[in-house]
């Protein structure tokens, strides 16, 4: 199918059927490419994705299957892309358009352990109302244009049934704010004061989950992050208030349900720029403070006494349960921490990648890696036994 006629057919989807949901089925299939066999590197990378545009790793399904987004799906928007991904290196072959005539403009995820389904969209800022308007001209004296707020702003966190084609608009999602963006109003002037975390900047700069949810077994509970903190809620009932566990993003649950590890900014700073946006005969004022790392650390808990099970250097970590270890995305790769030892090794190929994800049979490795400046690409390695 070109992209003209997916494009075209796209349309006809959207405008006939408003909020539709695709199946996770072949027979569901919205965009199809032909089977194709990923490129394996100098340094045994098996490469997925080849268009331009930033494919990140969400994750994969309890059945094997990657799930990734993908920017360049349509001319007008992106989306998900649910794959298999055959561990001898075979064909790949995309089995299904997750949400995407719903979805093609938002960001988020897709969480599933097999019986349970959450979907997580992130909500995008609105340039004007989360921060002052674009504006090449500014006010002698201010640091240049009010830059964008970073995305997202808020989180809808929806239980999905097991049912499929039940409209979104029936289903009432948990609304989880995140704490980025004030406004005022004080005539004439429109003050907005915006408010730049260090996990904000990672979301910003490579599109990668640091809010999750993740699901809890045997319970009707999930755990994710508003940017800042970690929250325990219920998955049904949003009318159930959350419980705070603490500061914390990047969560990520160990296969027995027993563990969860999250990433935590250290040596935290900031500084605090205000730009002047003339607006007619009123004026927007920015105010942005921007908060920095020095660094992060991973910590993994018990989950039901909460007590620290192990610590290291890193964020974005994804438990390989068979063999005791962590794997961490570090400052400048990915590595393996032992969690018997606490001893750490770096990962061959893995320069520069991030949104790392182990598959359910401990295979295989995928991870997103930057090609160049402007485009982000999905790799896969694999694991040694």
């Amino acid at each position: 199918m070109t992209r003209g006629l997916r494009a075209w057919f796209l349309a006809i989807v959207l405008g006939a059927g408003g909020l539709i949901l695709a199946c996770e089925s072949v027979s569901d299939v919205v965009f199809a490419r032909p089977p194709f066999t990923p490129l394996q590197d100098q340094q045994g990378r098996l490469r997925v994705t080849f268009g331009a545009g930033a494919d990140v790793v969400r994750g994969f399904m309890p059945d094997g299957r990657l799930l990734f987004r993908a920017f360049d799906l349509v001319p007008f928007g992106d989306g998900w892309i649910l794959a298999s991904v055959p561990p001898d290196g075979g064909q790949v072959r995309e089995e299904a358009g997750v949400y995407r005539p719903a979805f093609l403009d938002q960001m988020g995820t897709l969480v599933s352990d097999g019986t349970r389904r959450v979907l997580a969209l992130w909500k995008p800022p609105i340039p004007g109302v989360h921060g002052c308007p674009d504006s090449s001209l500014t006010t002698l004296g201010t640091p240049g244009p009010a830059p964008r707020p970073p995305s997202p702003i808020a989180l809808a966190i929806y239980a999905l049934p097991l049912r499929d084609g039940v409209p979104i608009s029936s289903l009432v999602p948990r609304i989880v704010p995140i704490d980025v963006v004030t406004v005022e109003f004080a005539d004439p002037l429109v003050l907005k004061r915006v408010r730049v975390t260090p996990v904000m900047r990672q979301v910003g700069r490579t599109a990668t989950n640091a809010f999750g949810p993740v699901l809890l077994p045997g319970t009707d509970d999930m755990i994710y992050s508003d940017g800042a903190r970690l929250w325990r809620a219920s998955i049904v009932d949003t009318a159930v208030a959350p419980v705070l566990l603490g500061d914390g993003a990047f969560p990520v649950l160990s296969p027995d349900g027993r563990s969860l590890a999250y990433a935590v900014p250290l040596g935290l700073d900031s500084t605090e720029q205000t730009f002047t946006v003339p607006l007619g005969l009123a004026t927007c004022v920015q105010t942005q403070v921007e908060i920095t790392a020095s660094s992060w650390e991973v910590q993994v808990r018990d989950v039901e006494s909460w007590e620290v099970r192990a610590l290291t250097d890193g964020m974005e970590a994804a438990f390989d349960d068979s063999r005791a270890r962590l794997l961490v995305r570090g400052s400048a790769e990915l590595r393996w921490f032992d969690l018997a030892t606490l001893s750490s090794v770096a990962i061959p190929g893995t320069r520069g990648a991030f949104a790392p994800a182990i598959s359910p049979d401990g295979s295989l490795l995928a991870f997103s890696l930057f090609s160049d400046s402007t485009n982000t690409d999905v790799y896969l390695l694999r694991i040694d036994q």
